[in-house]
């Protein structure tokens, strides 16, 4: 019997992330493209790990959140400050690349940048990188819309939005 082959299996594309320079905070340049991410540093805990002892595969989206709660605290705000003002930032969709694995103990970089920015939601772009070894693990992206205490979707508040411009971020004023 034949094995059956994915459709995807010769489209899938290796992510390279190297570093130009660091910049002010915690913030880098990368090589070759010039974008600007915000860089969190971790330490794989036991806790993240499964029983082949490798990180559970659901942890990175901890990890991505880990990144972006960063960035926002780095750019002068917090989440938890909109959640103050009744607003929250549900995820609609996302999407993780897993090309390597981290083991427990590993001291992880994950770098975070805001993608791109419509009138009713946003997306974060990310790359979990193991830097002593210079290898990505991971990389994916995540895509939000704003609600309010009544999960109403709001237009994206006037504080995401200036973080998004701030960054250089893609702005559209509608949907493509």
């Amino acid at each position: 019997m034949t094995t059956p082959v994915s459709p995807h299996r010769n489209t899938r594309v290796k992510r390279r992330f190297e570093i130009e320079r660091e910049i002010e905070g915690d913030f880098v340049i990368e090589s070759g493209t010039g974008l600007r991410w915000h860089r969190e540093r971790l330490r794989v805990l036991y806790a993240d790990t499964d029983r082949s002892s490798v990180v559970y595969h659901a942890n990175y989206l901890k990890y991505f959140e880990i990144g972006r709660a960063g960035l926002i605290r780095a750019s002068g705000r917090s989440y938890k400050e909109m959640e103050q003002l009744g607003l929250f930032h549900p995820i609609v969709d996302l999407r993780i690349q897993f090309e390597f694995h981290a083991d427990y103990d590993d001291l992880l970089s994950v770098y975070a940048r805001p993608r791109c920015i419509e009138p009713v939601r946003f997306s974060y772009d990310y790359v979990v990188r193991n830097d002593e070894i210079r290898r990505v693990l991971v990389h994916g992206h995540t895509i939000h819309c704003c609600i309010d205490s009544k999960h109403r979707v709001l237009q994206a508040d006037p504080v995401t939005r200036q973080i998004f411009e701030d960054f250089g971020a893609e702005v559209r004023t509608r949907r493509e």
